[in-house]
């Protein structure tokens, strides 16, 4: 036992000995104690931080696809609110055809415009109305701005539409004001050109030309469009007119057949 103490001081005493020499000596245990007292702690801390990465990827993963899921609805709703915008403007559109044709003298048959053909060549519309529905050849057919054509097809449940700016179309017309009359013929870039009009015909730019009702199928009184330029023929004979329609068909989309 004795011996045992002998060597503890022995071994005591050094150590004084080094911490007088160099008292670095002094911060060993410290370091060597907080070394094992730290050890645990790092490695409850890296796995600490090891599971918070993984939840926080899966709950960005579950955020990904909340939002994922969020645009579909948003999109879904957008899609929605579309289509009710397009059903009010038809509605709005119908209300006002269906008005048009109660005060029109004419009986009128409403059709939807089903396809447009507009080129150099010819300029026609399909409607989804036919002999089934009382449309025929030469039907005449018109928006509430004015005159568009006359039924140049027909079958059962469709026509093919003639419009007034095909270079084939030929509408006996008037001018309003002055009551000239003239022949309007289909023109190029979706203008009318009234021929036949006198040297000394009285013609003003923005003059309404109508139908004249010379002839067996446009009646009287639909408006054709307005004036918008005069000069005289290569001939030198006579005037012709350039007329604007007054129906945009660029932007129709139901007519009406006058039966």
């Amino acid at each position: 036992m004795n011996r045992q103490r002998y060597i503890a001081l022995f071994i005591l005493c050094i150590y004084l000995a080094l911490i007088l020499f160099k008292p670095a000596f002094i911060d060993r245990p410290k370091h060597l104690v907080l070394n094992i007292i730290n050890m645990p702690l790092r490695i409850f801390n890296n796995t600490f931080d090891a599971i918070h990465n993984i939840a926080s990827m899966a709950h960005s993963k579950d955020i990904i696809e909340q939002n994922a899921s969020f645009k579909r609805q948003i999109d879904l709703l957008k899609n929605q609110v579309s289509g009710y915008r397009e059903m009010e403007s038809e509605n709005d559109r119908l209300k006002k055809l269906l008005a048009f044709k109660q005060s029109n003298p004419y009986k009128l048959i409403a059709a939807r415009i089903i396809s447009k053909d507009s080129s150099n060549i010819c300029s026609s519309i399909l409607i989804d109305q036919g002999k089934k529905s009382g449309v025929k050849e030469d039907t005449v057919v018109m928006v509430e701005a004015g005159l568009l054509g006359r039924v140049s097809e027909v079958s059962a449940g469709t026509g093919r539409v003639m419009l007034i700016t095909d270079p084939n179309s030929r509408v006996s017309a008037i001018v309003s004001r002055s009551r000239n009359t003239g022949v309007v013929y289909g023109g190029n870039a979706g203008l009318c050109i009234m021929r036949y009009l006198p040297l000394d015909a009285d013609l003003v730019i923005g003059d309404e030309v109508v139908t004249s009702g010379f002839s067996d199928i446009f009646p009287k009184g639909l408006l054709i469009g307005k004036i918008i330029k005069v000069k005289a023929e290569p001939t030198g004979l006579s005037l012709c007119a350039f007329v604007k329609p007054s129906a945009d068909i660029s932007r129709a989309e139901e007519v009406l057949c006058i039966e």
